[in-house]
């Protein structure tokens, strides 16, 4: 069973259709890009999946379950989480007690005024094991809002894999990163989402060839494509639609 699937997802806001009919389905353990021109609606399809946006018509299933317009924390806890284009932390709250909120509704600790956080030694303990993952250990200390941005994404994942979530929703992750940030993220988001389901939404190519187990492309709101990566570089239909020929055969050209 797929653990995440769309049934004919549309979205229209107004008299114009954004995602029309969309037809996907996300097996476990899959690392899934979804990539597109700008304007395609591909944040828009992430919008609906999380909850963020309403489902015009049609049917979200995760693990079985319908999700469609369900509120992103219903759907947090279910244990679909994502990021977003642009970094959603607290700033004003350590890089430590960003990852220990993230793990609060998974430990069953909830809203409990009665328990005392600093107290909490096996919570803290894995707090800061995932720290440790993300190469935050040395910043636990530090506002999250001083971090460096590269740093700040990847606090972010990591408050996404604290929820104990299954499937992981990145919406282009090391967009504004330089060369050498982005090498360092892709290898963060490898390791982190190791046993996980993956779908994320990413612009430079070579990122999503190093990373995509299977790659699905959206154009104004349609699905033209969804198959491996050498297919999608070789269907005729996408190097139109996409990138263009020339462009689309070049792993080194990013999308613009």
């Amino acid at each position: 069973m797929s653990i995440l699937s769309l049934e004919n997802v549309s979205k229209s806001f107004g008299k114009t259709e954004i995602i029309r009919r969309v037809n996907l389905d996300i097996e476990p353990g899959e690392r899934h890009a979804i990539i597109g021109p700008n304007g395609a609606g591909k944040s828009t399809l992430f919008h609906l999946i999380s909850g963020k946006y309403q489902v015009g018509s049609g049917r979200i299933t995760f693990r079985g379950k319908e999700i469609q317009n369900q509120l992103p924390f219903e759907i947090a806890r279910q244990g679909l989480a994502r990021s977003f284009q642009v970094t959603n932390i607290f700033p004003r709250l350590s890089v430590f007690e960003n990852v220990r909120c993230g793990m609060l509704w998974k430990e069953g600790l909830k809203y409990s005024f009665w328990h005392l956080l600093g107290r909490q030694t096996a919570l803290n303990e894995r707090a800061m094991s995932l720290l440790e993952e993300i190469n935050l250990a040395d910043r636990a200390d530090f506002l999250a809002g001083e971090l460096a941005y590269a740093q700040q994404r990847a606090l972010e994942l990591g408050v996404a894999i604290a929820s104990g979530a299954d499937l992981i929703m990145l919406d282009e992750p090391v967009a504004g990163m330089s060369l050498s940030e982005a090498e360092a993220a892709v290898s963060l988001i490898r390791k982190i989402t190791e046993g996980k389901t993956l779908v994320m939404v990413e612009h430079d190519m070579n990122i999503v060839f190093g990373i995509a187990d299977r790659i699905s492309v959206l154009v104004y709101g349609e699905i033209i494509a969804s198959d491996s990566p050498e297919a999608i570089r070789a269907d005729p239909r996408v190097q139109e639609a996409y990138l263009g020929d020339a462009a689309f055969a070049d792993e080194g050209v990013d999308d613009a």
